[in-house]
């Protein structure tokens, strides 16, 4: 009995006090209960940093919501991380909100690479050409450190190369400068090739692709005593590739010396803008009559007259592109919606007379100032572009100015259209419906320049491009 009443005795002890263990706790837990249905919207910090010029999402400061979710809070406030300094964020949930500050900093270091660099004993050193590649929100400035005193000498100079950014976030990183004798002429890129001119023409350095191992601008000088381009047919032309360490190589290559109609002559190239239209027909005609060429720069306007530009590609014309739509706003957009007009019209172009057409008009000519509008420095970058791929582009020396408006006097065009004397003439006309005063003076024009002793032949890539300045 003894024994049982003392095991009694102690459950009753620990049983209170498991008791009196268990009322705090649950006090405490209580009291946690009551704070967070006043405080459901539990962060992770009050004072948060973003990092500048990231994305932040200010919901991943949630640590957890009492009975909801973080899609249930709403945020009130802006963070602008393109621009430093402290965004005060609340988040509300149903009647109850909790407060951060949110601390837009570059803390980051930029993004450092650099590149082994090989530069012969004549070039001066540029330690930022170690430099492959540095990105940061911010700007950037560098700084270097290597031994001034034997950088000159050949062999390996270690570089150590310092990025650092506007809020003091830096990065070192080290590069090796291999500094070498050059002892190697430069190179031609394909010996095996035959250069092609046009008779009267000048071999060009811009005809031959050279490369040195240091020196990325080598000299190339042309022999001209060695090639005669007035007559046509097979030869050679000599040259010489030389870089700045004073190695260099003489150079033979086959030349084709392509006949050129115009060599020698004095040559009118009349060219119709934004056709084909009703008059194209008369313009037809009257070429035909005085045995004369001409360019005509179409575009897809009025496909309802298609049919002239297969007879004027019959008759021995050219067909040149000018654009489909002619809506500036649309073609000058930008390069992509340029090249989409042009392939267009080359597209249609090429299905009239079975012909791929490599001869351009810009809307307005490559100086016109409406570009401008749409897309800044867009005729600069396009102008070269053509003729990279294998387009020329042509303006004109002469401007008839039917364009100034309708019904010009036939009188006033046929005065400014034969107002030159120059070699090659290329005359600014345009064939629409309303030009009739153009068809009217077009005789005139075309026997006054037969009078002084020119030619009248369509445009090729060869031909004077009569190019403009860009003004775009």
């Amino acid at each position: 009995m003894t024994m049982k009443r003392k095991k009694k005795k102690r459950r009753l002890r620990l049983g209170r006090l498991l008791a009196v263990l268990c009322i705090p706790l649950l006090l405490i837990a209580g009291i946690y209960v009551i704070y967070l249905n006043f405080n459901p919207v539990q962060l992770y910090s009050r004072d948060v940093v973003a990092e500048y010029k990231e994305k932040y999402d200010p919901k991943s400061n949630i640590k957890f919501v009492f009975r909801g979710s973080k899609d249930d809070v709403k945020i009130d406030g802006n963070i602008d991380t393109n621009k430093k300094g402290e965004y005060p964020i609340k988040y509300v949930y149903n009647d109850h909100s909790a407060t951060a500050r949110i601390n837009v900093k570059d803390t980051k270091p930029p993004e450092l690479a650099l590149k082994d660099t090989h530069i012969d004993m004549t070039t001066d050193f540029d330690p930022s050409s170690l430099v492959d590649s540095a990105e940061d929100a911010g700007k950037i400035k560098y700084s270097y450190d290597f031994d001034k005193a034997t950088i000159d000498e050949r062999g390996k100079h270690k570089v150590s190369v310092t990025a650092e950014d506007e809020d003091g976030n830096s990065v070192t990183k080290t590069a090796t400068l291999y500094r070498e004798e050059d002892t190697k002429a430069p190179q031609l890129k394909d010996r095996k090739q035959t250069l092609s001119i046009m008779q009267g023409q000048l071999v060009s350095p811009d005809m031959l692709k050279v490369e040195d191992e240091f020196d990325p601008s080598p000299k190339i000088e042309i022999d001209d005593s060695s090639y005669d381009s007035t007559e046509p047919g097979e030869g050679t032309v000599t040259f010489t590739v030389s870089d700045r360490s004073g190695n260099s190589d003489t150079i033979t290559l086959p030349l084709n010396v392509k006949k050129d109609p115009a060599y020698g002559k004095k040559v009118v190239y009349l060219t119709f803008d934004d056709g084909p239209s009703r008059n194209t027909k008369k313009i037809l005609d009257i070429l035909n009559k005085y045995d004369a060429k001409a360019t005509f720069f179409v575009t897809g306007n009025h496909p309802e007259f298609n049919d002239y530009i297969k007879e004027a590609y019959k008759d021995g014309n050219t067909i040149g592109l000018h654009t489909y739509t002619h809506d500036y706003a649309t073609l000058y957009s930008s390069k992509d919606a340029y090249y989409k007009d042009l392939q267009q019209i080359s597209d249609m172009v090429e299905d009239l007379t079975g012909e791929k057409s490599m001869i351009i008009r810009f809307p307005g000519g490559s100086s016109n100032m409406i570009s401008a509008q749409y897309t800044p420095h867009i005729m600069s970058e396009l102008t070269q572009e053509v003729r990279d791929k294998g387009y020329q582009y042509f303006d004109w020396n002469v401007d008839s100015t039917d364009a100034s408006g309708n019904n010009v006097p036939a009188a006033q065009i046929v005065e400014h259209a034969t107002g030159s004397d120059e070699q090659y003439i290329n005359i600014l006309m345009h064939d629409t419906d309303a030009k009739n005063t153009t068809v009217e003076a077009l005789e005139e024009i075309i026997k006054y320049y037969k009078d002084q002793g020119y030619v009248f032949l369509g445009l090729d890539t060869s031909s004077y491009p009569a190019h403009h300045t860009v003004q775009n």
